[in-house]
């Protein structure tokens, strides 16, 4: 299967660890820093702790500057998950409480889009809802014995 047509699964910026590698994911925050050189930004979780460093180089375009250097410009990005080629530069100086993004993993993004209306703390809790009932789905698949033909 081409992997342009894969689902990419909604997740919260505190819920990404290394075994979502190479996994396509839809994530939503707040741009916190942007390294120009490295097109690389750093993403904010609404709580305000949790980051991620994203690989915006070759999702930027025209209209990236609406928002690219607004600082805590809200948006969403679809990305892989993916082990940086080479060590991801250190952050610049975040604030105290925030917790530096993981310089094990990257998400390379394929999209990104502003989105100023998004409450991503509301997000945070559909995101939640929906992996709540896909476990919940998987535990209900996995009771029904198979029916074997008699």
């Amino acid at each position: 299967m081409s992997r342009q047509l894969e689902h990419a699964t909604p997740t919260k910026i505190s819920g990404i660890h290394e075994g979502l590698i190479e996994r396509k994911l839809r994530i939503a925050g707040r741009v916190l820093s942007y390294d120009a050189i490295h097109g690389v930004a750093v993403l904010l979780d609404f709580d305000g702790k949790h980051t991620i460093s994203v690989d915006i180089g070759s999702a930027l375009d025209d209209r990236s500057k609406e928002w690219v250097n607004e600082r805590l410009s809200t948006v969403v990005v679809i990305g892989y998950l993916e082990k940086p080629p080479s060590e991801i530069p250190e952050s610049s100086q975040l604030p105290v409480g925030v917790v530096p993004p993981s310089r094990a993993i990257q998400l390379r993004a394929l999209l990104v889009v502003p989105a100023a209306d998004l409450d991503i703390k509301l997000w945070n809790r559909v995101v939640d809802d929906v992996q709540g009932q896909e476990e919940q789905s998987s535990l209900h698949v996995a009771d029904v014995a198979p029916v074997t033909p008699g």
